[in-house]
């Protein structure tokens, strides 16, 4: 086949994509090689594939192994012109294979092979399902009618052709559509600034989307708690991916990579990114190398997919970087350190006046609920017997506020380190010793109004803790090495390297003994002006980025 003799356009432009096949081919893409010719030349792996199976694979595809590929390609329809002249010439060949075998079913093979490069309705042969497994059916007709295929598949060679094509998209109309979608309220606190600020403006239509279970039922908690704090507002509940693409968003914000925890039904990020770039703001604040090195490695299907990612410090914007190096370095992810929204409202917090010191312990829980952990070990096994003695020890000098991480008493029931039993006479004891437990988890910087002391193990809300002015005592994870930027917060913290230090600290402060608190109150101050300006700073960095790709039609 000459193509060079065929086309109907410049030969340079042609000669570049067959060159570049041919790379792809022999295993040498470069840089510079386009992500669409990556993904065709896969699509041409995949049907060449196709026209050698069995007609069994075809009743029981969902089950073989090139099914998912199948799939994840077939939803990429080809724009460049090169390749799609190209395409059209494998459509031939497919054609021509169709023909000599057209009394025979096998003939079907190549109607797969022809819709990766062409529409059904383009098809000059029948198109037959009559072989098909009835998944497969569904999954194709999904794809055709633009929605959502009922199949898991992560590739980073798609991620890189879809964030490709989104630095290609140019804006036409004048208001920017952002969703931001709420996985959980008690997290949603570090994006719910910028949601305010975006409906102040303008220029900019926000959403806000509630989480719903696999039944598609909105939580009532969650629901009530929305309605009551913007009662003026359009809340949808009930998201899926249709519903999503029918908001026609430029951006979609999320806060956290647990995918298979997203509650909203066929809502991954590698189905939004085909038709909105997606922006994230941590749903914790980065303090320790650990924390983003573990997310980085456990989700990495996430992050790639990630549009303008805001870093809650500079080394996690280094950080990223290096991971990503050359998407950011072909400017198809964005990593940018503007400040963390949520930590504005912590900083010199009013507390309520009190005549006892009122201490708050934040145990961290552990995948397996165990104390060694990549990103923070949990202390509560070790100390919770003793917790509860503190009651007595102070009597009425002191009240004592417990707020476990949500997955704390789950995750020890799961491994077996605490039965369900023993979690409910813990709760009873707690009762007992006149401890408040947090069950309202939302709302945080309310909570910690009513806070003198925390005592805490690692955790993205230690900065929250810090910012208040009040002392925090650190139940240290030597694991947890602080980013530079924090070495300074860490350093101002009391350490506790066992229960006999968390007592003697806590011996001190009830007493009125503060001896860090001008250097608390310092370096809480220089915190604050990194971040103070975050919220603004997001907002206007995604109106920037909605201009620079505005169509000048």
């Amino acid at each position: 086949m000459n193509l060079i003799d065929e086309q109907p356009f410049d030969k340079e432009t042609l000669t570049k994509y067959i060159n570049q096949l041919w790379n792809i081919s022999q295993g040498r893409p470069s840089k510079d090689t386009d992500p669409e010719a990556v993904i065709f030349f896969r699509k041409q792996l995949v049907t060449k594939h196709l026209l050698k199976i069995s007609l069994e694979n075809l009743s029981s595809a969902p089950d073989q192994p090139w099914y998912n590929e199948y799939i994840a390609l077939l939803a990429i329809r080809i724009e460049n012109p090169a390749l799609r002249f190209i395409g059209k010439k494998c459509v031939e060949e497919l054609v021509q294979w169709y023909n000599v075998n057209v009394d025979s079913d096998k003939r079907e093979l190549a109607v797969l092979g022809m819709i990766q490069f062409m529409a059904p309705l383009e098809l000059t042969v029948p198109f037959n399902q009559h072989l098909w497994h009835k998944t497969m059916r569904n999954d194709v007709r999904a794809v055709i009618l633009n929605q959502y295929p009922s199949v898991n598949y992560t590739d980073k060679e798609i991620s890189n052709f879809w964030l490709a094509r989104q630095a290609q998209w140019r804006y036409k109309h004048k208001k920017i559509r952002v969703v931001f979608i709420v996985q959980s309220r008690i997290t949603c606190d570090k994006f719910l600034p910028v949601y305010e600020a975006m409906k102040a403006r303008e220029d900019i239509t926000p959403f806000l989307f509630l989480h719903s279970d696999t039944k598609y039922k909105h939580s009532e908690n969650s629901w009530n708690y929305f309605r009551n704090r913007y009662p003026d507002d359009v809340i949808y509940d009930n998201c899926t991916l249709p519903d999503l693409r029918q908001l026609n968003p430029d951006y979609v914000f999320l806060s956290n990579p647990y995918e298979y925890r997203r509650a909203f039904p066929s809502v991954r990020i590698e189905d939004i990114i085909t038709f909105a770039k997606v922006c994230v703001i941590s749903y914790g604040t980065t303090l320790a190398y650990s924390f983003i090195n573990r997310l980085l490695d456990d989700f990495p299907k996430f992050y790639r997919n990630i549009y303008l990612l805001f870093c809650s410090g500079e080394s996690v914007k280094v950080t990223l970087t290096e991971r990503f190096s050359i998407n950011a370095e072909l400017n198809r992810q964005h990593f940018e350190f503007a400040g963390y929204p949520a930590l504005k409202a912590y900083y010199g917090l009013e507390k309520t006046p009190s005549t006892k010191k009122r201490v708050l312990w934040t145990p961290r829980w552990t995948p397996g609920g165990h104390y060694e952990a990549i990103t923070g070990g949990s202390h509560f096994l070790q100390y919770k017997d003793k917790f509860i003695s503190l009651a007595k020890r102070y009597g009425d000098n002191a009240e004592f506020y417990f707020r476990p991480h949500m997955n704390l008493f789950r995750e020890l029931v799961k491994s077996g380190d605490m039965t369900k039993e023993e979690v409910l006479a813990y709760k009873k004891n707690l009762k007992n010793a006149n401890i408040v437990r947090h069950t309202n988890l939302s709302d945080m910087d309310k909570a910690v109004r009513n806070i003198d002391i925390f005592l805490a193990d690692y955790s993205s809300m230690l900065i929250e803790f810090f910012l208040t002015g009040r002392p925090v005592i650190y139940c240290e994870y030597p694991k947890a090495v602080p980013l530079p930027e924090y070495k300074e917060m860490f350093a101002a913290m009391y350490i506790a390297h066992s229960w006999d230090d968390v007592q003697r600290r806590l011996d001190e402060l009830v007493a009125g003994n503060d001896p860090l608190f001008e250097k608390r109150q310092e370096i809480a101050k220089k915190i604050y002006e990194l971040h103070k300006d975050a919220t603004e700073n997001i907002v206007d960095r995604v109106v920037q980025d909605f201009k620079d790709n505005q169509s000048r039609d």
